[in-house]
């Protein structure tokens, strides 16, 4: 059935509407191809089945640990054994709240026997050969899963426990009773008011000791008095200290684990507060906090590794990072089917790292992102795909700081043309002389930041330099064609895609989501398809025709 109606539009005069619903709708099912429709149902089906398969091999896969930070740790030993039965003794993970470990493996000789027991809370490792004047080699290698601990302290504690006598009294390296501890600890506790006070001003005064890498032996008086040490030494004085104010305290050893091959081992303190062992870390600065890289090893003032007197011994400990996904257990059944159907496998076999293939999987969303805004909303940018980089560039440096480093680097480039202009440079030479002192000026930047320590000024990396070179170029290309006026609106609405793009990226668990189900991207197809035929009028249109518009029926 036909309508029709007579509007008056102010200025313009008066004119009919006729219109058809059904005419209408026959006209749409014309000019809607049955390929585009089969398209997108198909598009649409193998997406949906794949998520819901995937997704319930994910609900069957799914750990109850989740991690922070995965590392491979190996403990390697090279020795020359004595004469008689040499022994190799180290402390050896254990799973507890914050750290889980799996996949434990000895490598030894046939003549090398290894074995395992509990020493006291700890667990330790025990290697044994009968072997005389022989150079061997034993390594122990596990994975560690790890998750940062934080420790909310109240103002004033709980009276201490009994049973607690032997982490209150004094030992041969943590000297509670000493002079020089007793006074410094009582001038301590004077300007404090509350438990959570004292323990503050006791660990500010232990971090801001010097520290040294001293091999030898640090106690806690030596500590005192050297007016520098390492984190044995530290952790020892803040036990001492605490132990005397009435603070039950203990060593704990581990290792702080990054990408690297090392020898060196971490002490750090923990005091019984409110029936609960809470960390603090004198040396880096940790109050009250465990980073999810520390792998606890062994509680008690110990030594890491001993071995029998006058051999030969040297070690190692080689450490490499993990990709991982938070959620995925992958040592579960079915991990597999999983990491089949995915792009996990690519990052687990190092094909392409997680990061880059993040990158890779939010273009074409970014893109699609982008492509809203400019077809519904009217924004211009620089191209489809620059924003999206440019608000990946801002993952590494910082929103803010990637803003205004953007703003300033691109500003600098469309007025240092200026000069150029005047000289009768061609357009390509004075870019490359732009772009150039772009680039020096970026690289001093870095200089001065690692100079002085201003994380800012040293954020630009190789990626981040890349994309705002580009920028620079589209925005000093844009100069010429339109001006600097519009050329600056247009940088400005790609700072508004750019934006929405990085609030986007931003969303925790979207590089799971990509990695995991890549199939969402079918979804990104069939959008921009439905995206191919918008022909209405664009939301800028509308504020800027907004009078036209203003249509009033007679």
């Amino acid at each position: 059935m036909a309508h029709e109606k007579k509007f008056w539009i102010g200025g313009w005069g008066e004119f009919k509407v006729s219109c058809s619903i059904t005419k209408s709708k026959k006209l749409l099912e014309m000019n809607v191809p049955k390929q585009y429709k089969f398209i997108l149902a198909t598009l649409g089906l193998i997406a949906l089945i794949l998520g819901v398969y995937k997704a319930n091999l994910l609900v069957n896969t799914k750990t109850t640990f989740v991690a922070d930070e995965i590392y491979q740790v190996t403990y390697r030993y090279f020795f020359k054994t004595d004469t008689s039965r040499t022994i190799i003794r180290a402390y050896l993970p254990k799973n507890n709240v914050r750290q889980e470990i799996t996949s434990q493996k000895s490598t030894l000789a046939p003549t090398i026997k290894f074995s395992s027991y509990a020493d006291g809370t700890n667990l330790r490792g025990n290697w044994t050969t009968e072997v005389n004047n022989s150079y061997e080699s034993v390594s122990y290698s596990f994975s560690f899963r790890g998750k940062e601990q934080f420790f909310g302290l109240p103002e004033n504690f709980r009276p201490v426990r009994k049973g607690m006598e032997q982490y209150l009294g004094a030992t041969k390296n943590i000297q509670v009773n000493a002079e020089p501890i007793a006074e410094l600890a009582r001038h301590l506790k004077q300007s404090t008011r509350t438990d959570k006070e004292t323990i503050q001003a006791l660990f500010a005064y232990v971090h801001q000791i010097p520290s040294a890498p001293i091999i030898t032996l640090t106690d806690a008086l030596g500590a005192l008095e050297r007016r520098e040490a390492s984190c044995n030494g530290k952790s020892r004085l803040l036990a001492a200290l605490a132990r005397h104010l009435g603070y039950p305290a203990r060593i704990k050893g581990g290792i702080v684990l990054k990408e690297s091959n090392k020898r060196t081992s971490h002490a750090w303190t923990e005091i019984f507060i409110n029936d609960d062992w809470v960390s603090f870390d004198a040396l880096n600065g940790h109050f009250a906090y465990l980073p999810a890289n520390y792998l606890e090893l062994y509680i008690g003032d110990e030594f890491l590794i001993t071995h029998t007197p006058g051999i030969q011994f040297d070690y190692s400990y080689e450490i490499s990072k993990q990709e991982f996904l938070p959620m995925l257990n992958e040592n579960a059944k079915g991990s597999q089917q999983l990491t089949a159907f995915s792009l996990w496998g690519l990052v687990k076999n190092k094909s392409i790292s997680k990061n880059n293939l993040f990158l890779l999987l939010m273009l074409p969303l970014g893109g699609l992102i982008v492509a809203l805004l400019r077809t519904i909303v009217g924004i211009r940018t620089f191209g489809v795909f620059l924003p999206v980089l440019i608000a990946f560039a801002l993952l590494e440096t910082g929103f803010l700081t990637g803003i205004v480093l953007f703003l300033f680097l691109i500003l600098f480039v469309g007025l240092i043309t200026r000069p150029f202009d005047a000289m009768g440079l061609l357009h390509t030479p004075k870019l490359v002389i732009s772009l150039t002192l772009m680039v020096l000026v970026m690289a001093l930047g870095n200089y001065l930041g690692l100079a002085f320590d201003i994380s800012w000024l040293s954020s630009l990396t190789l990626f981040p330099t890349i994309i705002l070179t580009i920028s620079a170029e589209r925005f000093s290309k844009l100069i010429v064609e339109d001006g600097f006026h519009k050329a600056t609106g247009t940088l400005l609405q790609t700072l508004l895609a750019v934006s929405v793009c990085f609030l986007l990226f931003s969303i925790k668990g979207l590089d799971i989501i990509l990695i995991l189900f890549p199939e969402v991207l079918l979804l990104v197809i069939s959008t921009a398809m439905l995206l191919g035929r918008y022909v209405g009028l664009r939301w800028s249109e509308l504020i800027r025709f907004r009078p036209l518009l203003n249509i009033k029926p007679l």
